[in-house]
């Protein structure tokens, strides 16, 4: 009897080490990109007011830290890459499962799609790994990977070749799909770093870029897979008490996109939800809030549509301001680190078009000197100056300082300030020059020095950065501009 207890006990040892060892190479091996996309959402407790469901133009666009600081809001952006509506459908599914939000803003990006899911399978994992083994994920992972339209086009090679293999084991059970990773494992699998935008991403680059507006009344037919599952996620929003919100997001869209976008008209109003088509507002500006050509927006173009969602779910959902409720002080800790990031994005930058653009609609304080004058002869140039508040019809060849309040919020553009007195006041104090000395001056703000001037350096901007009264960074760019191109050439960047 004894024997056979020693045998029992045995094997029930070896089966949890092997479990455990299992789930540690799991976790070891896995890429993390999902665990750390829904950190955040699964280590809070407390409720989420609102949901925001779609592709990666929602990751790019919506920035949850920037509502909360503003507004209050507290959210969460659950985007996905490449994600198809029956995927965002079930994204949506799961997370109902651990919250119940008063607001779910589902963006209709991919309304015409008939597909289920991504042709590149590790965005299914981006989008599903995180949550655990459930009822829901299961119902999920059948439906999706249930795709004969999606299959046919992989067989006939008209799909994108996945990276990974297409198996329901591999979204229900990650070591399947990642058992073979060893090679791939780096410092970060150990320890990785959370996220700290919520869900969201920003992308940081400039294209200019543009679209031609189609008429309103041109648009998709409907009964398409991907109206099926919107109709499904309102419908099902509207059983849980769950107000919707209607979106198409920025971007530069296509004669067919822009047709997906107005018949989401028709839906809003067959379910009697808001919608807000970007594509018809003057929201944001396709010359300096774009990341790429075709779809996303950068973080100039993203804080522009934050700040008009963040206005109208305040004035048409009546969404609690958290920002006093002790039970969300945790926010605030979130949002220094939040802005931390941010900071750090900014002293990373080298680019002389990008560092303007991560400049615009941040609460941030920004003093320039301009020595090159030529720089105001590129007119992306110019317009990024717009983008921050400027006059650029004050802009020439006799402007010396640019100060520029809360990211836009308020330019002072000088003139011959140095011949003139070299002295103002503005709202962010008084701006002076003092201690000059062969050639060399100091530019101070309220007693501080800001700069080190010097007359005879005529090839360079530099420009100071503040947060909270906090210097952030300060560069100088060195660079010519092309007589013929007057395209910018930037020799140096100095910190």
């Amino acid at each position: 009897m004894w024997e056979k207890l020693k045998k029992i006990i045995s094997c029930v040892i070896a089966a949890a080490i092997t479990v455990s060892m299992l789930g540690y190479m799991t976790d070891l091996l896995e890429r993390k990109d999902s665990d750390l996309k829904y950190q955040d959402f699964f280590d809070q407790d407390e409720e989420f007011d609102v949901l925001f469901m779609g592709t990666s133009h929602v990751i790019n666009a919506v920035y949850p830290m920037e509502l909360w600081k503003d507004y209050g809001i507290v959210s969460y952006n659950f985007g996905g890459h490449s994600n198809q509506f029956a995927t965002t459908y079930w994204v949506m599914e799961n997370a109902l499962d651990y919250t119940k939000p008063k607001l779910m803003v589902i963006d209709c990006l991919t309304l015409s799609g008939a597909w289920k899911c991504s042709d590149i399978f590790s965005y299914m994992h981006l989008s599903l790994d995180a949550f655990p083994l459930s009822v829901t994920k299961v119902r999920a992972v059948w439906d999706l990977l249930d795709d004969p339209v999606l299959q046919e086009a992989i067989d006939n090679g008209k799909a994108r070749e996945s990276d990974e293999p297409r198996t329901k084991i591999g979204l229900l059970w990650d070591y399947s799909a990642y058992h073979s990773r060893w090679n791939e494992v780096k410092e970060s699998d150990f320890n990785p770093v959370p996220k700290k935008e919520k869900g969201a991403e920003s992308r940081i680059n400039l294209v200019q870029a543009g679209f031609n507006k189609i008429p309103r009344e041109k648009k998709i037919e409907g009964g398409t897979v991907g109206e099926e599952y919107l109709c499904r996620m309102i419908e099902d929003c509207q059983r849980r008490n769950i107000e919707v919100l209607l979106t198409y997001l920025p971007f530069p869209a296509g004669e067919g996109q822009q047709m997906e976008a107005n018949r989401v008209y028709d839906i809003a109003e067959k379910y009697g939800v808001d919608y807000i088509n970007f594509l018809d507002l003057d929201i944001v500006n396709y010359g300096v809030d774009c990341f790429d050509a075709n779809s996303h927006l950068n973080p100039s173009g993203a804080r522009k549509v934050t700040k008009y969602l963040g206005q109208y779910i305040t004035e048409h959902y009546g969404i609690e301001d958290k920002r006093s409720n002790a039970d969300y002080e945790f926010w605030n800790t979130d949002y220094s680190e939040y802005e931390a990031m941010k900071d750090s994005n900014i002293k990373a930058q080298s680019s002389i078009v990008n560092y303007p653009m991560l400049l615009s609609g941040d609460k941030i304080n920004v003093i320039m000197e301009v020595r090159n004058k030529d720089i105001f002869k590129n007119q992306l140039m110019l317009n990024l100056f717009r983008n921050m508040g400027v006059n650029t019809d004050e802009l020439g060849d006799n402007t010396d300082i640019i100060l520029i309040k809360n990211g836009g919020e308020k330019a002072w553009v000088f003139n011959d300030f140095k011949a003139s007195g070299g002295s103002a006041d503005t709202e962010l104090g008084r701006i002076y020059i003092s201690g000059e000395r062969n050639g060399y001056y100091d530019i101070m703000l309220n007693e501080r020095k800001i700069f080190e001037g010097n007359s005879s350096e005529n090839n360079c901007m530099k420009i100071a950065v503040y947060r909270s009264g906090e210097l952030i960074d300060n560069v100088k760019f060195v660079y010519s501009v092309n007589p013929e191109t007057t395209i910018v050439n930037v020799a140096s960047v100095e910190r």
